[in-house]
């Protein structure tokens, strides 16, 4: 049941790599080794099997997210059965995730938003915690103080990496450029982008390029922004 739910948390995938995580698991996986590990990880596109429904919660940004379960280099994700088995509702698992990503985030540098062009813009990068990077979305204090306060947008072309970009970039770059990135990922999360705006965090699902280009905060200058 784990293994065909596992996921890796770097970029590259390797059935050794699942097999090594899913060989480190404890049988059973109680819930008192897994509370420090469980992790809000921004959902995937797909459809659950009939007989293993995948526990999710929607977030106040409005995005669906999954309950991961940290390997250490590969993430398996929680499913109702072993949610049922923990004793834990949907809230729980979600509370004691947002728990741990904070304690992880907490460790994690500004330094790390490392800065690089993508099609000739300029752009920053945070590929750390491996496997739940763009879960820093979910705790506006963090991404913050990890990517400043300036107005900004935001894509998440998988769980574990997330791309900023200032918002004086023209919104069709914006979606070329996530279409683009979600190409280089193992497992694309397919997600509209993510704006911050007078230093609050909007989502919207729907057209991202619509969304972008109707935005009122869209400067008009052409004026390149700062990182």
């Amino acid at each position: 049941m784990w293994r065909r739910r596992l996921r890796l948390s770097g970029q590259i995938a390797t059935e050794q790599s699942v097999i090594a995580a899913a060989s480190a698991m404890p049988r059973p996986v109680s819930w008192e080794w897994a509370q420090a590990r469980v992790m809000p990880v921004l959902a995937r596109p797909g459809f659950d099997r009939p007989d293993e429904p995948v526990v999710r919660a929607v977030t106040p940004l409005g995005c669906a997210v999954e309950i991961g379960l940290d390997l250490g280099g590969a993430m398996a994700v929680v499913d109702g059965e072993i949610a049922q088995r923990w004793e834990c509702t949907p809230a729980q698992l979600l509370d004691a995730g947002m728990a741990n990503l904070a304690d992880r985030l907490a460790k994690v540098s500004s330094t790390q938003a490392t800065v690089g062009v993508v099609r000739g813009r300029l752009a920053r990068l945070l590929d750390t915690p491996a496997g739940v990077a763009a879960s820093v979305l979910l705790l506006e204090d963090e991404l913050v103080r990890l990517f400043g306060d300036a107005d900004q947008v935001f894509l998440a072309p998988s769980a574990g990496r997330l791309i900023s970009f200032p918002l004086s970039t023209p919104p069709q770059v914006i979606v070329e450029s996530a279409l683009a990135l979600e190409m280089d990922e193992f497992a694309p999360l397919l997600m509209d982008p993510f704006v911050m705006v007078d230093g609050e965090l909007h989502w919207q699902s729907g057209s991202g390029e619509d969304y972008l280009a109707d935005h009122q905060g869209w400067r008009q200058s052409g004026q390149p922004g700062e990182l």
